[in-house]
């Protein structure tokens, strides 16, 4: 976890939304982590869908490539399932061996928003039918992936499963408090956050190591 606000540190060092300003202020994040979203970095699973015959290392896949990607509890995807559901900023709750849990959107701010009730929802991995990753935001456009008989979905146990939320604080808007997730987008992820049940973006590439 250290080695992910490092580094996240370092990539929202002169947003003009959110700063940290000293060392200190990262001990204090750590610190007051757990004040405002609970999370963990331990041991579960992640879901690979990959193309038959290849690999996908999710400890190296961080962004969508021809072989496939992997999705990650607490990370937010565009999903569409067998039901024809379509869940666009749906947070995956859990990935068990055989199912994941999505909610409806990220939160029940968002929800409000969208005039939608906030809800978890479960499916099979084999009901996952359309991913879609976002490429041109202001235009709309993304490019779609369709989980059909040329792929394998399964989950696989990883020691650090859950991708977990920034808690970053916004002085421009008086200092408020915003629980960030990770977002999936054709370059990798992006981090979302929400104004009043609006989602946005912060457009920076995220990395691990």
């Amino acid at each position: 976890m250290k080695n992910i606000i490092k580094i996240l540190l370092l990539l929202i060092s002169n947003s003009t939304f959110a700063q940290f300003e000293s060392v200190q202020d990262s001990l204090d994040y750590m610190e007051n982590y757990g004040k405002h979203f609970d999370c963990k970095y331990e041991p579960g699973n992640v879901l690979i869908i990959q193309k038959k015959g290849k690999k996908i290392d999710p400890s190296k896949s961080w962004n969508p490539a021809k072989d496939g990607f992997a999705i990650r509890m607490e990370g937010i995807y565009d999903l569409e399932f067998s039901d024809g559901k379509r869940y666009k900023s749906g947070v995956i709750k859990n990935i068990a061996n055989d199912s994941i849990t999505i909610s409806s959107t990220m939160n029940e701010n968002t929800a409000k928003y969208e005039g939608i009730k906030y809800e978890m929802f479960k499916y099979s991995i084999k009901d996952i039918k359309i991913a879609r990753f976002i490429n041109d935001r202001s235009l709309g456009l993304f490019s779609k992936k369709k989980i059909d008989e040329n792929y394998e979905v399964f989950a696989m146990k990883v020691d650090k499963a859950k991708l977990c939320p920034a808690v970053l604080t916004f002085p421009k808007r008086n200092n408020e408090v915003k629980v960030c997730h990770y977002y999936l987008t054709s370059q990798g992820y992006d981090i979302l956050f929400e104004t009043n049940g609006f989602l946005d973006y912060m457009q920076y590439p995220v990395n691990w190591q």
